[in-house]
């Protein structure tokens, strides 16, 4: 938590340093090549100043995807791209359809949305800052494929973009910061928000840099962590063992679901059922950019966090929801990208191996095709009515690229679990993260997951069954 020798805690994206990845010389970038320069290439040629150390994203492969994941105090929270994407009504209902939408949105929404400080732009100073540009030019674009767009709150404070933009502090979303985490500006993270507000209690201990190896439970019903604690740069440093009465894991798809798996298999945890595992689904995300014709430049100054998306969520047949993003270069680049979310329905299975110690995604290339073709059905319409290509340059010679930000299920609600987080078969362990989440959701998800965490703790503070 403490800022490097230029004063900074986080990389740019652009060139990105080893605070980007976890423990790699190559960032893990969404977009790994560019007009025939890769990632590697650029890492090569700009190398980093610092060793190789705990940076704050992962890429891991799982069959047929890659997803990447935040390895740090806040999570997800610190690389996304702040958009806090609010769920239809038809959307709550299929994703928790034992759930009032109306009060999903209207009580534990609205509680994530204060919680998390979201902020909405001032559409006037949207309409003609130079740095949605590209964002303006995605409207059109979509309009005339017959797409409406959503114009999403964020997480990251618009007030502090707008005086970023006027040159009254220190820039950020205006200086190639996102993936790879926020120096200033993203005032809405968990670290800032939640865990912050935990601390201030004083009966709330943090331990970064720790790693929870193993779950058990003794037969007095104590539960037994088992930790992991490095140093920045990788050394161990300590292996520590806390008991608890209660234990609540929020450790993300692939965390808590691994946890969960292992325990199972080793018998540290053996009545926990088989659905632990079932139902991992990638929220359809997959990733896609286009040309722009040279009368509609993206710009050569965009903000790095996502403003604006395709709303194509009242499709009944094929459902869509894009967040378009621009390159990070000071150049013009006429090109459009996009963080698309289809719905295919499915699913993979999460399975741990005790020999190598690894849970992995059974994540197949008939999923990947299903991704695909959902989104071509949208994508070749943009194209076509704008009379523009594909671009094959953005993913290495992909023009879509099978890339998850959204890991969603593994420990699903009404399964795995009752319908406030409580794992079937051991008493006094819950979940309450994404791994609750039934697979897809169809949107960006990080306005629903905090909703459900919020419904689900109040549940259990309440008693409700």
């Amino acid at each position: 938590d403490k800022p490097h020798d230029d004063g900074k805690r986080f990389s740019k994206m652009l060139p990105a340093d080893t605070r980007a990845g976890w423990f790699t010389k190559v960032p893990p970038s969404l977009v790994t090549s560019f007009g025939g320069f890769t990632v590697e290439q650029v890492a090569e040629h700009a190398p980093s100043p610092q060793p190789i150390q705990a940076g704050i994203c992962q890429k891991v492969t799982h069959g047929a995807h890659d997803v990447f994941r935040g390895l740090a105090v806040g999570g997800g929270s610190m690389i996304n791209a702040g958009i806090a994407a609010i769920p239809t009504p038809r959307q709550v209902a299929k994703a928790f359809p034992d759930i009032g939408s109306d009060e999903f949105l209207r009580t534990y929404v609205e509680r994530a949305k204060s919680a998390l400080k979201i902020s909405y732009r001032d559409m006037p100073w949207f309409e003609q800052a130079p740095c949605f540009q590209y964002a303006r030019v995605g409207r059109k674009y979509a309009a005339a494929a017959g797409y409406k767009v959503d114009y999403n709150g964020s997480s990251y404070s618009f007030d502090y973009l707008v005086k970023e933009a006027a040159g009254q502090v220190p820039q950020s979303s205006l200086a190639f910061e996102q993936q790879f985490g926020s120096n200033y500006g993203r005032f809405g993270s968990v670290d800032q928000t939640y865990i912050a507000e935990a601390l201030k209690t004083g009966h709330v201990t943090l331990r970064p840099l720790t790693e929870v190896t193993s779950i058990r439970q003794e037969r007095s019903g104590e539960f037994v962590v088992s930790t992991r604690e490095i140093d920045r740069w990788g050394k161990e440093l300590s292996k520590t063992e806390f008991g608890c009465d209660q234990l609540y894991l929020a450790a993300g798809v692939l965390g808590t679901t691994k946890l969960l798996l292992k325990a199972r298999e080793t018998g540290d945890l053996a009545r926990l059922g088989d659905q632990v595992g079932k139902g991992y689904g990638n929220n359809g995300d997959l990733m896609v950019g286009h040309n722009l014709a040279k009368s509609d430049p993206a710009g050569t100054t965009q903000s790095l966090m996502g403003m604006i998306n395709i709303d194509g969520r009242d499709d009944p047949d094929n459902p869509v929801y894009a967040s378009m993003f621009s390159m990070p270069l000071p150049v013009e680049t006429y090109l459009l990208g996009y963080y698309v979310m289809v719905d295919t329905g499915d699913r993979a299975d999460i399975t741990y191996d005790r020999q190598s110690d690894t849970a992995t995604i059974q994540w197949t290339d008939a999923f990947a095709a299903n991704n695909e073709a959902r989104a071509r059905l949208v994508f070749d319409k943009i194209v076509r009515a704008n009379k523009v290509d594909y671009r094959n340059d953005l993913f290495s010679g992909r023009v879509f690229a099978p890339n998850t930000v959204h890991p969603l299920g593994g420990c699903v609600r009404g399964k795995a679990t009752d319908a406030f987080g409580r794992v079937n078969g051991h008493r006094n362990l819950f979940v309450n993260d994404a791994s609750l989440m039934p697979g897809h959701l169809g949107c960006n998800p990080y306005m629903t997951i905090t909703a459900l965490a919020e419904r689900n703790i109040e549940g259990i503070l309440q008693g409700r069954t």
